[in-house]
């Protein structure tokens, strides 16, 4: 059976769900006892893919890794073999008025710098680069923006007007 994206999502939103459910179990004992099982069910499933990951060359592992249900799912068990800047670089690469100044498993620093007119504000963008950040490296520690110092105009604005006490009195 192979899902598709849409069953894929559709899978993983609802065992999140199940596992948030999980903590609403009022005896300790029937909590605790699933919550093993489950643990020891991932633990389990982690030592099948780092075995299956550990027997791929490296074009296989990134291939694998490229899927994105299997790619979290290696990132779950610490067996993605891209870092995590590497992740959060290529997933930003793309996003208009993000530049990355650095990323790696400690933080990722950013600096943003607003496009105009329609294009989303700099509070937008930065809470689109902490979710896109989220996903592509959830082990990221923090992310900082910063925002872009607005760039210098071609001809300053005080050029355009004329001092009347700098003209002759002629001129006036």
């Amino acid at each position: 059976m192979t899902w598709n994206e849409r069953e894929a999502r559709e899978h993983v939103t609802r065992t999140e769900q199940l596992l948030s459910g999980l903590d609403g179990i009022t005896d300790t004992a029937v909590r605790e006892q699933a919550l093993d099982a489950l643990h020891a069910l991932a633990a389990m499933y982690g030592e099948c893919l780092a075995r299956v990951m550990g027997g791929a060359d490296d074009a296989t592992r990134a291939a694998i890794a490229g899927d994105e249900l299997v790619g979290h799912l290696l990132l779950v068990h610490g067996l993605h073999p891209e870092a995590a800047g590497q992740r959060v670089r290529r997933a930003l690469e793309d996003m208009r008025g993000v530049t990355v100044l650095s990323a790696d498993e400690a933080g990722v620093r950013v600096r943003i710098a607003p496009q105009g007119c329609g294009a989303p504000s700099p509070e937008e963008l930065a809470r689109t680069v902490r979710e896109t950040v989220a996903w592509a490296a959830p082990e990221v520690a923090r992310v900082e923006t910063e925002d872009a110092a607005p760039e210098s105009a071609l001809i300053p604005v005080d050029s355009l007007f004329r001092d009347a006490a700098a003209q002759p009195a002629g001129n006036r």
